[in-house]
Order: C-alpha cells, then sequence, then structure tokens
C-alpha cells in the first residue's frame, strides 16, 4: 500500500509542477505563486540521511519566509520521517480536513464516453479562460502563474474541452503517467452545471487517455465535497488514502 501511495504521490507531484522549488535532503519545497495549495508546499517522499529534522524543518520555513508566504507541508502515510506529522503539529503547525485520493479503473469511465468534449494536447488561452470562470478565479496574477505551471507539465497532458452554445461549458486536465491518468481542473461554468457537462469530459478525457497506455485513473477530492464524493462514486471511484496540510505562518511585519 504505501509503495502505491507514494506513486501517486509521485505522479501527482509531476502533474502539477511548481514555479520554482528547492531540495531539502529528500524533501521538496515548491512554490507557485499560491496556485493551489500542492504547488505550494512541501512534498517530504523521503527519508534523508544527510541533515536533521530541525534543520531540514527551519531551510523550509526560510525557503517560503523569504517569498512571504505560509510554510505548508502536505503529510500523508507515505511522508517521511514517519513522525513528521506529530513534529510539525508539536510545532505550531495546525490542520484542516483532509482531502481523498480516489482510484478507478479506466474502463469503469470509458462507457461515458461520447465524442462531446475535444482533446488537445496543449492548452490555449479560451480553455484557461473557461477554467478560470468555472472556478470562479479572478485574479489576474493567478491565472498567469497557472497559464505558466500548465505550460511546465512534462508527461503527456490532454486539455477536455466541451462546447454548448458556440462556446466551452466545461473542461478537464487528463496528465497520463506510467500507467496512470491523474485527472486535475475540472470545471464547469455557472449557467450549464447539472447537466452531466464534467461526465462527459471525463469520458473522452478516459478515451484519449487510453489511447495512451492508461489504464488506472486517479483524482483528489475534498473531504467536505459532499456533491464530488456522490458523482466519483458512481463513477467507480474508491478511497486509496487521504493528505492533509499542516501550515504555519513564518513570517512577520
Amino acid at each position: 500500500m504505501s509503495d502505491a501511495i507514494a506513486l501517486i504521490e509521485e505522479l501527482a507531484a509531476n502533474a502539477v509542477p511548481p514555479l520554482l522549488w528547492q531540495e531539502l535532503d529528500g524533501w521538496r519545497a515548491r512554490y507557485a505563486g499560491g496556485v493551489t495549495r500542492r504547488a505550494n508546499s512541501v512534498l517530504a517522499p523521503r527519508e534523508g540521511g544527510q541533515l536533521g529534522l530541525d534543520e531540514r524543518i527551519a531551510l523550509a520555513e526560510a525557503f517560503y519566509r523569504r517569498r512571504g508566504a505560509l510554510c505548508r507541508f502536505q503529510i500523508c502515510p507515505a511522508s517521511r520521517p514517519a513522525g513528521l506529522d506529530a513534529a510539525l503539529e508539536a510545532r505550531g503547525y495546525t490542520s484542516g480536513p483532509a482531502t481523498l485520493v480516489q482510484t478507478a479503473p479506466l474502463a469503469a469511465l470509458l462507457p461515458l464516453a461520447a465524442g462531446r468534449a475535444g482533446v488537445a494536447e496543449s492548452f490555449d488561452e479560451a480553455w484557461l479562460a473557461a477554467y478560470a470562470e468555472g472556478e470562479g478565479e479572478t485574479s489576474a496574477a493567478k491565472i498567469a502563474s497557472r497559464r505558466e505551471m500548465l505550460g511546465r507539465i512534462g508527461p503527456p497532458a490532454g486539455f477536455a474541452a466541451l462546447r454548448e452554445g458556440g462556446r466551452i461549458a466545461a473542461v478537464a486536465l487528463g496528465v497520463v503517467e506510467r500507467g496512470h491518468l491523474g485527472i486535475f481542473s475540472v470545471a464547469t461554468a455557472p449557467a450549464w452545471r447539472g447537466r452531466g457537462l464534467a461526465r462527459a469530459a471525463l469520458g473522452d478525457l478516459a478515451a484519449w487517455a487510453g489511447e495512451h497506455g492508461a489504464h488506472t485513473a486517479y483524482l483528489q477530492v475534498f473531504s467536505a465535497n459532499a456533491p464530488a464524493l456522490r458523482l466519483y462514486e458512481r463513477l467507480g471511484f474508491g478511497t486509496l488514502y487521504q493528505y492533509w496540510y499542516r501550515e504555519k505562518t513564518v513570517w512577520a511585519g
């Protein structure tokens, strides 16, 4: 189980690249101008061996302090060392509700494919604008950071766009690596919600991923997002593990 979790965490990290990062003896401090907590947090996949825990935490805090940002750690069952979460809590780091990482056989999504969404292997400004509208994102700085992040994705990426009424009504991003389809950035324009457009976009994205050798899909869903949890359960997704964030303000004045 631990190996499966570590693999998904590595794939997801590759699918959501930060704008800059710093290696910290087995950890990776990531920064992306505040766009997504994943890309603005410390990933701790390895034990390390050169530095003590206190020194590594201090280096992480210094990394985020230089950028006037919260020091945030992404914690999951594969995080190392095993006592990292408790150590951060003892240092005053707080946590919030967990995010569930769910998986499903790609075959469970293929019946949804109906050719309604086009899938391109690069995004354009119309796709990005539709995603921003669906998410309610209006910050020009954050949209610019996301544009740069999307352009940095290393593995094959598919940008699904489903059009209704002459405009993009729903979008989704898929990233394929080592047989896994990571599903991200699923968004529907407010006027088109509740019509099954996201399901259709996911089906066509799964078909594209199958052509690229994927056999398993994974996604992250906030544990408090009851409608999304019901949708993904109907699509055949089940929870593999959960992760959460520990964060602390490390700058003042």
